[in-house]
C-alpha cells in the first residue's frame, strides 16, 4: 500500500459493500469512514448536546418536578464511561426497541447524551459567573431585560464558558475513538485495519494518527482563541497582532 494511499484510506476510510448499508437510514453516514465518520459524529453530537444541554441547565434551576429529572439524567451520565454509554446504547438497542440500527447511527446518539450532559454543567456554571451586581448596574443604566440578558449577561457568560467549550469539543472528539469497539469505521478502527492487513506500514500510519488527531485539536483551540478576542467585550490588551 502506497504513502497516499494511507493517507486516502485514514482519511476516507474502506469502501462499504452495499450489502451492507441499510436503506432505512441515511446512506451518507454508513458510507463514511476514516477522519470523515469521526468528524461527522463529533460534529453532529455537539449540534445536537449544546441545546439539550441548554435545555438540562435551565431545567435544574426550575420546579422540583423538571429540577430532578434533569439532574438525574446529567449524574447518572456523566458518571457512566463513555465506552459503557456506547456499549449500552449499541448492544440494547435491539432488544429494546426490536429493529437493527446503523452503529455509527447509535455512537452519535451516545455521544450526544455524553455531550449534553457536561455541556449543562458548562452553560449552569457560565450564567452562575454573571454576578447580581452587574446585572442591577446595567439596570441602573436604563438597559431593558432583554438588553441586560444579550448585552451583558450572554456575553460575560459565553465569553467564560468558550474555554470548556474548548475542552468539551476536543474531548468528544478525541473520544470517538472508543468506537472502535463496536466495529465502526472511525479513524482509530481504520488506522488498526491498516495495521493488520500491513503491519510494515504501523509506524507511518501511528505518526500520521498522532498528526490527525492533535493537528484537528490544534486547529479548534485556534479557532476559538480567535473568536475569544474577537467576542464582545474582550480586552484588546489580549490580542496579539500577528498570531491567527
Amino acid at each position: 500500500m502506497s504513502a497516499f494511499e494511507v493517507v486516502r484510506r485514514l482519511l476516507v476510510g474502506y469502501p462499504v459493500p452495499d450489502e451492507f448499508v441499510d436503506p432505512a437510514y441515511p446512506e451518507l453516514l454508513q458510507r463514511l469512514g476514516g477522519l470523515e465518520l469521526t468528524l461527522v459524529v463529533a460534529a453532529t453530537s455537539l449540534l445536537l448536546g449544546l441545546p439539550l444541554g441548554a435545555l438540562l441547565a435551565v431545567g435544574r434551576q426550575g420546579p422540583a418536578l423538571v429540577r430532578w429529572p434533569a439532574v438525574l439524567f446529567v449524574e447518572v451520565v456523566r458518571g457512566l464511561p463513555v465506552m459503557l454509554l456506547v456499549l449500552l446504547f449499541v448492544h440494547l438497542s435491539y432488544p429494546l426497541l426490536g429493529v437493527r440500527v446503523p452503529v455509527a447511527l447509535l455512537g452519535t446518539a451516545a455521544f450526544t447524551l455524553h455531550a449534553a450532559s457536561y455541556a449543562s454543567e458548562i452553560f449552569r456554571s457560565g450564567f452562575r459567573a454573571v454576578g447580581g451586581g452587574v446585572v442591577d448596574a446595567a439596570r441602573v443604566l436604563g438597559l431593558s431585560r432583554r438588553q441586560t440578558l444579550v448585552h451583558v449577561e450572554l456575553s460575560i457568560a459565553v465569553r467564560t464558558m468558550l474555554p470548556a467549550f474548548l475542552g468539551l469539543l476536543i474531548t468528544v472528539f478525541k473520544d470517538t475513538s472508543v468506537l472502535i469497539v463496536v466495529g465502526a469505521a472511525e479513524l482509530t478502527c481504520t488506522a488498526r485495519q491498516i495495521t493488520v492487513s500491513q503491519p510494515v506500514n504501523m509506524l507511518p500510519v501511528l505518526f500520521l494518527l498522532l498528526l490527525m488527531y492533535g493537528g484537528s485539536a490544534a486547529l479548534a483551540s485556534l479557532l476559538v482563541a480567535r473568536l475569544e478576542r474577537r467576542w464582545p467585550g474582550a480586552d484588546p490588551r489580549n490580542d496579539t497582532k500577528g498570531l491567527p
